[in-house]
């Protein structure tokens, strides 16, 4: 069975709760994340990421469990990653 594993890397948005400091404005960036996993669905608006994947005893796909939805808007770049 062909699996699509991918590496999804996007800006995530980001938590600071102190006080803003204009010295030390890398502080309050967005974060720029890696989430890598069964690609489950791609569409226009949004990429759809499993890190656990559940078959039956004859192979089949059972489900999709730990899933990341990704807005499209955030994803910098999709890389396929090779099946051993």
């Amino acid at each position: 069975m062909k699996e699509k594993i991918v590496c999804v890397e996007w800006d995530d948005a980001s938590f600071n709760q102190g006080y803003y400091d204009k010295k030390s404005p890398e502080d309050f960036r967005q974060v720029r994340t890696r989430t890598v996993g069964h690609l489950i669905k791609k569409s226009s608006k949004e990429v759809l990421v499993s890190i656990d994947r559940f078959y039956n005893p004859a192979g089949k796909l059972e489900n999709d469990r730990h899933i990341t939805t990704i807005p499209r808007k955030m994803i910098k770049k999709i890389t396929y990653l090779k099946e051993e």
